[in-house]
């Protein structure tokens, strides 16, 4: 879906939602869009970029923004994509991340008529946007502490719960690494005066914060990966002493039980034997079976 408002006296915000082929045909028809600006769009697995064009004097940020499968109930990563131009704000989202159109909409909405560029609201949204990593981290860590909450095994539930926060950790930690190079790459491409992108002290004041604050969620993801990557060794742990001690049960029991078939094997064979004759020679194989299942219990817990 294709929206255009009129924002900041006279500027202009693009609103493309879920775009179809004809939204993309009507962007590059009217901005020029490139081909490699257009293949950036596309694509639902690009990671996070900013590229700035000499020619058409447009730049392009991609962004990765967490979303809420409320059917898994994990949180996934998705790009977004921004293009800017001197007088106009084009974002490009998929459906299921209206929470930036929503924040796109209450900025402007703040800030009214104020002389701000659109690069300016565009850094301020991704202050904000990062604002969902540290939300999520705290999510997480919460999850963490409960599953760290088991008896002597952790359960089939917990188990889950961990392999899932491991797989949301993968996701976002790569997600906000790549976001940290693309302002990384606002940086490179506004280093100085002699550069083609010229910005502002406020704008260049803007980045430094979001960069800091992306750092730092940066810094807390990782922190977060290296406790949960602990608690799952610790589970390993566990989970593999309960199975040594089980392995363990069952191979005295085999040991034990297999007496008794021997001992009544032998006296059942039509031979003599020691012991084997009188009414209660019965009752001797089960003294031997006894001492030899004694003697087996103590071998094995001599060795424990």
């Amino acid at each position: 879906m294709y929206q255009e408002h009129v924002v900041l006296n006279g500027q202009h915000w693009i609103d493309v939602t879920d775009p179809t082929d004809e939204d993309m045909q009507q962007l590059k028809t009217k901005f020029h869009l490139t081909s490699k600006f257009e293949s950036y769009v596309r694509d639902s697995r690009e990671r996070s970029r900013f590229e700035y064009n000499d020619q058409t004097k447009m730049a392009m940020l991609i962004w990765q923004v967490i979303v809420k499968d409320d059917q898994l109930n994990e949180y996934q990563v998705v790009p977004v994509s921004f293009i800017l131009t001197e007088e106009t704000l084009i974002s490009v989202v998929p459906e299921n991340t209206n929470i930036v159109n929503q924040t796109l909409h209450e900025l402007f909405a703040q800030m009214g008529t104020k002389p701000l560029s659109i690069l300016t609201v565009l850094l301020q949204l991704l202050w904000q946007l990062n604002d969902q990593y540290m939300d999520q981290i705290d999510e997480i860590n919460t999850l963490r502490e409960a599953l760290t909450k088991f008896h002597n095994n952790p359960s089939n539930r917990q188990i889950k719960g961990l392999s899932s926060l491991s797989n949301q950790l993968v996701h976002l930690t790569t997600a906000i690494d790549n976001n940290a190079m693309a302002i990384q790459q606002i940086k490179i491409n506004a280093n100085d005066a002699t550069d083609e992108l010229v910005l502002t002290d406020k704008e260049r004041n803007l980045i430094a914060d979001v960069e800091i604050e992306t750092k730092q969620s940066q810094q807390m993801t990782q922190d977060t990966a290296d406790l949960v990557d602990r608690l799952s060794n610790t589970y390993n742990n566990l989970l593999n002493n309960t199975l040594n001690d089980t392995m363990r049960f069952l191979t005295i029991w085999s040991l034990i039980l297999a007496v008794p078939p021997i001992i009544s094997g032998f006296y059942g064979m039509n031979m003599h034997l020691p012991l084997a004759k009188g009414n209660l020679a019965w009752f001797g194989t089960i003294i031997m079976t006894a001492i030899l299942i004694i003697i087996i219990v103590y071998l094995v817990k001599k060795r424990k």
